[in-house]
């Protein structure tokens, strides 16, 4: 019997025991224990926006991309390793897994967060939605113009199951390019905003310089369908031109600095498998251009010389500082493309202004790399010489070293006249980037069934 009082006992007090442990935990447990600082729940559009900016310095124009690219467009050669095997063409799904990733989660999904949270909370902020839309925008842009087809309306769906995203056509992704730059300078004009924006590592909050940038990426985009509208699309473009960028001062930048460096600069730091191409300083060297210096380092010899298409010269000049120092911003949009947009679209429409436009747009490249305004040589080189198709996109080809622009304009007008490289494993330059390996694992139902020398829908 006294074995049984004690068990009972002992019962007795273990149940107590979690009663009072039960009562007591909202007195003395911190609920904030399971709280992951480092990974709140709920992030302000004021941290959320400079990371998407930095990722789009970083991995939109940096070494998943831009590298890849200006390797086929040769205004890099690749020497050795995976810059090698790009050289001669192979890009395999595995090789775009991770800029692929950081575009649908750094990029489209934290802008998408920027647009619903300011539309939707209690304070609602137009201005930093415009601002999110631009982004989205402009990350929308490139990598359609990269990419084809895209997940998009049925993308960042989760939590609602949609774990399988339909591709959107590469039509109607452009024209939900077209839509959101429209609402963007729609909401950027609003005169009832609560929260203003804050954390813009570009413009710093600058509105007006946000409505610039949202009509200068609908002009890029605008010209880009002039293969599929025709005079319609130069015409667009000019209406978008005439509330662009107008000066260099407006250029969409994403900088960098000692702690937040530069991506080819890093690259270069790590893997020094790129040297400048030939194509490119050749070009520069033919009439002294002044931003050779800038875009190329010397070589061992004191010159600045470049590596032919496949040539694997890893004797040839470097980037140089415009290009790859370790706080050299990165170019989301420029005044200069914007200039070479309305020389191309007033030609091609047979407008007055053509010549004057390019001149700018020269002339604005070469201040923007050098610092100077170089007169002398512009007189000598650029101004007066007549305006033609072939001299405004050899002069983009210049200007847009180090972004994706030269590959979409090559593959829409076919200038610059380029070389196989030597040793290609297919005929041809490749004319998109492949679907991520991801997608093949776990979307192969929707992911459509492409090759690197397929055309883009603009591209036809």
């Amino acid at each position: 019997m006294r074995k049984n009082k004690s068990n009972i006992y002992k019962n007795l007090m273990a149940v107590i025991g979690l009663l009072l442990v039960s009562v007591s935990c909202n007195n003395w447990i911190d609920h904030d224990l399971n709280i992951d600082p480092d990974a709140p729940a709920d992030v302000p559009m004021s941290l959320l926006l400079p990371a998407i900016q930095q990722s789009m310095g970083y991995n939109l124009l940096g070494n998943n991309t831009v590298r890849t690219n200006n390797i086929w467009m040769q205004h890099f050669d690749g020497t050795d390793r995976q810059s090698y095997t790009e050289t001669r063409y192979q890009l395999t799904p595995a090789d775009v897994n991770n800029v692929w990733g950081s575009i649908y989660t750094e990029m489209m999904m934290n802008s998408t967060l920027i647009v619903d949270k300011a539309s939707t909370e209690a304070a609602p902020s137009p201005h930093f939605e415009g601002v999110g839309q631009v982004l989205l925008a402009t990350t929308l842009g490139i990598t359609t113009d990269l990419f084809g087809s895209i997940p998009y309306t049925e993308a960042f769906q989760g939590s609602e199951n949609v774990l399988s995203p339909a591709y959107d056509t590469q039509e109607s992704i452009y024209n939900s390019i077209f839509s959101l730059l429209n609402s963007a300078v729609t909401n950027l004009n609003s005169s009832t905003n609560t929260i203003p924006v804050e954390g813009d590592v570009i413009y710093g909050g600058d509105l007006n310089k946000w409505k610039k940038a949202a009509n200068s990426i609908k002009a890029r985009h605008h010209l880009q369908l002039s293969k599929v509208n025709g005079n319609a699309a130069y015409t667009a473009a000019l209406e978008a031109v005439a509330k662009g960028f107008t000066s260099n001062a407006d250029d969409m930048l994403v900088p960098f600095e000692d702690k937040n460096r530069n991506p080819i600069y890093q690259f270069m730091e790590e893997r020094t498998d790129i040297r400048m191409g030939a194509t490119l300083i050749d070009l520069l060297a033919s009439n002294d251009d002044p931003r050779l210096p800038f875009y190329a380092e010397m070589d061992a010899d004191g010159n600045y010389t470049g590596s032919t298409p496949g040539g694997q010269n890893d004797a040839a000049s470097k980037p140089g500082e415009n290009i790859a120092g370790f706080d050299a911003s990165t170019k989301l949009m420029t005044y200069s493309e914007l200039k070479f947009i309305e020389a191309e679209a007033k030609l091609a429409l047979g407008q007055a202004g053509a010549q004057e436009a390019y001149e700018a747009a020269v002339a604005a490249s070469v201040l923007r790399v050098t610092g100077e305004a170089n007169q002398a040589w512009l007189d000598a080189n650029i101004n007066g010489v007549p305006v033609s198709l072939e001299g405004i996109m050899t002069q983009k080809y210049i200007d847009g070293v180090a972004t994706n622009q030269p590959y979409a304009d090559w593959r829409r007008t076919g200038l610059p006249a380029l070389e196989l490289a030597e040793g290609a494993v297919i005929p041809n330059i490749p004319t998109r980037f492949p679907y991520a390996q991801s997608e093949l694992d776990y979307n192969s139902e929707n992911v459509p069934a492409v090759t690197i020398s397929d055309k883009l829908w603009w591209d036809q």
